[in-house]
């Protein structure tokens, strides 16, 4: 630690398990945490506070368990406090030190008396943010103005400065062992020579011949979103992430940024996790038939041993609005990735279609000149 980490006892780690540090130890100012530190920050005299960044040891929930014994469940559970979003329903934590902020997912202003208190499976693990506002700004500014087919103006309008907020979404994981059975036909092409109309043609043709089976196949880690406040067509494209890296969930990594909580819990979640495992297990299903096509008759899979965990993912959100309708922005808070909405222009698309057709025209004319 350098000097100016030195307000708590040299050589030491603020462990996650430790009583959280809402308060600076030098001057008592409010802490945040820095993604760019990677550590606590006071607001006010700047010092830092080291955190234990070491990966986790994961430990994962049975889910049958759980599902059998509801006093597991129970254990795992904690009055929350929550503030919900009268317009788009998105439900997050209350920023400290603050009575009234905006809505991250659709810029709708928020005050403290909308706030309740819940009781919800507390996040286990978490990836804490690494990207900083700074960066994410100029990301924001950089997607931007690489919009082609943009309103005109539309650039000059936004502000992400003041728009962009650090939230950490709530999803779950699954673990699964599978196996599965499966009856089907596998296609081999070949190449024959035919005649038609008296002329002779080359055709494929496909042979098929029966095909069945036994995989097993192990899952590990399945993203399942936990609500539905991030646009679907955002968040399937935001999946980059270093899961290698999970660390104990503490309230510390959380501080200056808003944290939402899930509107769907681990049951409600699984049957959309076990969805895409079995849309995998398909895909592994086919590459076991093998030959040029495959055709599947009956696939019946076993799920076993199968295990969960509730975790937080770090993005930059902005949620912007253009002519009346709200667009919203993510940067995975971890990697840089970037997805976003946004608004065409009409005008524009339509004097490109009609320059395309005219040219078209033009050569066309030509031609038959």
């Amino acid at each position: 630690m350098t000097e100016e980490d030195a307000f708590i006892p040299p050589n030491t780690v603020l462990k996650t398990d430790d009583t959280v540090q809402s308060k600076c130890p030098s001057c008592g100012g409010y802490v945040v945490y820095s993604p760019e530190e990677e550590k606590l920050l006071c607001e006010y005299c700047g010092a830092k506070i080291a955190l234990d960044m070491t990966p986790s040891a994961v430990h994962e929930n049975d889910l049958n368990e759980c599902l059998e014994q509801p006093e597991l469940y129970a254990a795992a559970e904690d009055y929350i406090p929550e503030v919900t979003c009268a317009q788009c329903g998105a439900s997050t934590t209350f920023p400290e030190n603050t009575t009234s902020f905006s809505c991250a997912f659709c810029g709708t202003p928020i005050v403290l008396k909308n706030s309740a208190v819940r009781r919800a499976w507390k996040p286990e693990y978490i990836l804490p943010f690494k990207i900083g506002r700074k960066v994410c700004n100029g990301l924001f500014r950089k997607w931007v103005s690489s919009l082609w087919f943009a309103p005109t103006g539309f650039a000059k309008n936004l502000a992400a400065e003041e728009r962009m907020k650090g939230v950490y979404l709530p999803y779950w994981t699954y673990d699964a062992n599978t196996v599965t059975r499966y009856t089907g036909q596998r296609g081999m092409s070949r190449t024959v020579m035919r005649t038609v109309n008296g002329r002779k043609e080359t055709q494929i043709v496909t042979d098929w011949y029966p095909a069945s089976g036994t995989i097993s196949h192990a899952f590990d880690d399945v993203l399942t979103p936990a609500s539905d406040s991030l646009p679907r067509n955002v968040s399937r494209v935001l999946t980059k992430w270093d899961r290698e890296n999970y660390v104990a969930y503490s309230d510390q990594f959380v501080r200056g940024f808003l944290t939402e909580l899930y509107r769907r819990d681990f049951k409600a979640c699984y049957p959309s996790a076990k969805a895409q495992m079995e849309d995998h297990i398909t895909a592994v299903v086919r590459a076991d038939i093998g030959g040029n096509q495959q055709r599947i008759f009956s696939q019946n899979t076993t799920f076993s041993a199968v295990k969960f965990k509730h975790i937080l993912l770090p993005l930059w959100i902005s949620a912007y609005r253009y002519n009346n309708k709200t667009y919203v922005f993510a940067i995975n808070g971890r990697t840089g990735q970037v997805a976003g909405q946004r608004p065409w222009s009409v005008w524009k698309i339509a004097l490109l279609v009609i320059a395309v057709l005219a040219i078209l025209i033009a050569i066309y004319s030509n031609g038959g000149a």
